[in-house]
């Protein structure tokens, strides 16, 4: 019989030693993760536990005193070392760090010096008597001190849990019970000795603790992200925030705040806001204001924009009871002067170059040389007609900053076809579409995308029966998808390669406009853009439009 219990008993050691080996190696294998380190060093303690157990199972061990001793003792060591690192293991997954401090030194400390002065005792080799009391001493202190440490740790745990969404209570149950089980099991037992009893506690601990690992994010790093990632994104932005109290004094400002204004943060807080920036005696900063302002800054003056929002102590506070405000600048220099010049741009091209392009023309009536003539008339032509495709690009821009509204894209099609079907126009223009497809978008902006794709079609056909058709369908799923084919030469590589970086330069450039504005319609449109080649010859381009009302 006792050969079956010593049997029994390995054999549950070896499974403990082996499932919390197994554990240890996979979460191993994540150890890049914010909280691996610490996890992975509380699951290696285990299994040298459950190995140490293992080796205390074997028959005839016990009848060695100092193999029987040593391995209880470390067995000993290991319950010791565990709550501290299941503290440690509690700071780093609740975002409060593992970074040493005065008070985390004094708090290892408790740990470490009873055991200082255990061996200093033994050392000093006063009688067997003084030496077993004074053990006795420390023992019990250490027993109740590193207790003290596993219910912080577990507290941190547990309230942590209860206040985070993606963290049940199964989660940390299984986590808390993982590594409890080897303690509470042996003290069930009616064995106040961590060294024996512990077998199926280890082999529980096991189990739940790779159920952990496997099913629950014990080593992410979401926690310490909520905990600090908020501080840290403020703290690094490159926009100045101010928290303002409710008589517009500050609270608190960012890095930046402090750079853009040439200051510091601990001469702002507690100043006025006004006192602190120049030229904001005339704007007020009450909730959900926006606008634009120019102020004095260390790089000279700036426009921003602004924006005030609430903030409240929690997200279920009532809003309309915050508790301070948060003021946020933008800085838009750069935007606006680019908006300035690219108007006084897009004004001369519409204007002053199409009326000197117009006199051009009359001129070039008078001239007697035909083939001058020619040249002058269709280069001035192709100026006049860039400088109308110009004007049309800024229209439907501007369209499509407007509310979208419910088109049919059928009726849409039907036009642009129709527009094409004249005597001047050799080519075949067809259509294959539903008789209606209906989604919310902005008609100018489609109709005039479309004109485009087929005018460019038949203007760089090679063929003299040039062939275009518009097909459009839907997966019924709020998103409709039209394609434009054709039997042209297809659209070269280094037009499609152009389109695709999105950047044009000196000696890496397009032909035109049109197919620059179809990118941007349809980017403005919220859709996808997409060059292929058409089966057997030709270009195929296709829009995916998603409904905006969804």
């Amino acid at each position: 019989m006792a050969l079956f219990v010593t049997l029994g008993e390995l054999t549950l050691n070896a499974a403990a030693a082996g499932l919390l080996g197994w554990t240890t190696w996979t979460a191993f294998q994540s150890r890049e993760r914010p909280s691996a380190e610490p996890f992975v060093s509380l699951l290696a303690v285990l299994t040298l536990w459950a190995v140490l157990a293992f080796g205390s199972a074997f028959p005839g061990v016990s009848s060695h005193g100092v193999l029987s001793g040593s391995l209880s003792l470390g067995q000993f060591g290991t319950a010791l070392i565990i709550p501290g690192i299941w503290i440690v293991y509690a700071l780093s997954y609740t975002g409060r760090g593992t970074g040493l401090t005065w008070k985390r030194i004094a708090l290892f400390a408790g740990i470490v010096i009873p055991v200082l002065l255990s061996g200093l005792v033994i050392a000093t080799g006063p009688s067997e008597t003084a030496i077993e009391r004074m053990l006795a001493s420390l023992i019990g202190w250490e027993l109740i001190y590193v207790f003290i440490l596993y219910v912080y740790a577990t507290y941190l745990l547990i309230d942590f849990g209860s206040s985070h969404p993606r963290i049940s209570n199964t989660h940390i149950a299984v986590l808390v019970g993982g590594v409890s089980a080897p303690y509470l099991l042996s003290l069930i037992g009616n064995n106040t000795s961590l060294t024996s009893s512990s077998t199926t506690g280890l082999l529980l601990s096991g189990v739940l603790l790779a159920v952990a690992v496997r099913r629950y994010p014990v080593m992410t790093g979401f926690p310490k992200a909520d905990y600090v990632a908020r501080t840290r994104v403020v703290e690094t932005l490159q926009e100045p925030i101010f928290v303002l109290d409710w008589d517009n004094h500050i609270l608190d400002v960012n890095k930046t705040a402090a750079e853009v204004f040439d200051s510091s943060a601990t001469k702002m807080i507690g100043e006025p806001i006004r006192s602190v920036i120049d030229d904001l005696e005339q704007t007020n900063f009450p909730e959900g204001t926006t606008g634009t302002v120019a102020l004095q800054t260390s790089k000279g003056r700036r426009q921003f924009q602004f924006s005030v929002s609430a903030v409240t102590e929690s997200p279920a506070d009532d809003e309309d009871n915050p508790i301070a405000r948060t003021l946020l600048f933008r800085d838009v220099t750069d935007q606006q002067t680019r908006e300035q010049r690219l108007t006084v741009l897009n004004r001369i091209l519409r204007h002053n170059v199409r009326n000197d392009l117009d006199v051009v023309l009359a001129y070039a009536d008078h001239i007697n040389d035909e083939e001058i003539q020619s040249g002058i008339q269709d280069s001035t032509a192709d100026l006049l007609e860039l400088s109308k495709k110009a004007r049309k690009a800024e229209e439907v821009m501007t369209a499509s900053t407007n509310p979208p509204e419910t088109v049919d894209l059928t009726a849409i099609a039907e036009t642009v076809v129709d527009q094409f079907k004249t005597d001047d126009n050799p080519g075949i223009i067809s259509l294959d579409c539903p008789d209606k497809v209906s989604i919310t978008s902005h008609r100018t902006v489609i109709q005039q995308t479309l004109t485009e794709l087929v005018d460019n079609a038949i203007t760089h056909t090679t063929t003299d029966s040039p062939h275009v058709k518009i097909s459009i369908q839907t997966d019924g799923n709020e998103t409709a998808e039209i394609a434009v084919k054709d039997n042209g030469p297809g659209l070269p590589k280094r037009e499609q390669e152009i389109l695709v970086t999105g950047t044009e330069t000196q000696l890496k450039h397009g032909q035109g406009i049109g197919l620059w504005f179809v990118n941007w319609a349809v980017s403005q449109l919220g859709g996808d853009l997409q060059f292929e080649q058409n089966d057997p010859e030709g270009s195929r381009v296709t829009i995916r439009l998603y409904d905006t009302a969804t």
